[in-house]
């Protein structure tokens, strides 16, 4: 019997450590700056996650999960808002919706409308590309 309580105690901290490192991960992935809670639709189902702006990756990070590593990256250069739809409620928090292309495939993503204010203007803010940029 002493041996089912160790097994009992050592599988109740296992689980109280992984509860912490998850509340831990989605604060301190919501307390960066240029963040914003967002949900993505891929075809079969939505999936909450936060998503933080980086200098030329947009990174998606799935709310439950433990990885430190974004779920989806998308370039700067290569993705594109293709339509939005304006929230019904114009209140503070209103939800909005956007279809994007990224790489020839599209999908939608949900958050609040001032956000997708934000990932317009970072879009349309992006520098001109080396590569393309010449003088004549």
């Amino acid at each position: 019997m002493p041996g089912a309580w160790s097994v009992l105690i050592v599988v109740a901290v296992v689980a109280v450590g992984l509860l912490v490192l998850f509340f831990w991960r989605l604060r301190t992935l919501s307390h960066r700056v240029g963040s914003f809670e967002c949900a993505l639709f891929e075809g079969k189902r939505w999936a909450s996650g936060i998503v933080t702006y980086t200098r030329d990756h947009l990174d998606f990070y799935e709310v439950v999960s433990l990885s430190l590593r974004p779920s989806r990256r998308w370039a700067r250069r290569e993705m594109d808002i293709l339509a939005r739809e304006r929230p019904v409620d114009d209140g503070p928090g209103a939800l909005a919706e956007a279809r994007c292309s990224y790489a020839g495939t599209e999908f939608q993503i949900a958050a609040e409308d001032g956000a997708l204010d934000g990932l317009r203007s970072w879009l349309e803010a992006a520098p001109p590309d080396p590569s393309t940029s010449r003088i004549v």
